[in-house]
């Protein structure tokens, strides 16, 4: 955990301000994947992967507000991408999984919790999160 603490302490500025822009929004933003792997690695991480409860649209909106750029080539699946000089983030809606009777395919539809996001993932570092700008690890599955 001495690692992890250490590294995402030295997070890039920007990644900060962009937790600020979404809570202030009133909406959450937590780092998860590589980036959390990589902090309790103790290696920095160089992309930013990162759930919102923010819709695309809105997620688009905060990210304009933030970089230089934005894409939206992942928006069906509630991905948008954003780049702030060499930074680069990609932002997904969290999501939740809906099984129809018998079948073994789920429906993925956007979720309103981390938590449920969460618990949707493999239950390893995939399943932890950092809130943004609070830096609050989230580990529902006690990973």
């Amino acid at each position: 955990m001495a690692n992890a603490t250490r590294t995402f302490a030295a997070l890039p500025p920007a990644i900060m301000e962009l937790g600020t822009i979404f809570h202030e929004a009133g909406e959450e933003l937590a780092l998860v994947g590589g980036p959390v792997r990589d902090a309790f690695l103790g290696v920095t991480p160089h992309d930013f992967d990162m759930t919102t409860s923010a819709r695309p649209e809105r997620t688009e909106e905060l990210l304009a507000q933030w970089g230089n750029a934005t894409w939206d080539i992942g928006k069906e699946f509630g991905t948008i991408g954003g780049r702030r000089g060499d930074l680069i983030v990609e932002v997904t809606t969290y999501r939740t999984d809906e099984y129809e009777i018998g079948s073994r395919k789920p429906e993925v539809t956007f979720g309103d919790t981390l938590e449920g996001d969460l618990t949707r993932r493999d239950f390893t570092v995939n399943a932890m999160a950092m809130r943004l700008p609070q830096m609050a690890l989230v580990d529902p599955c006690g990973g």
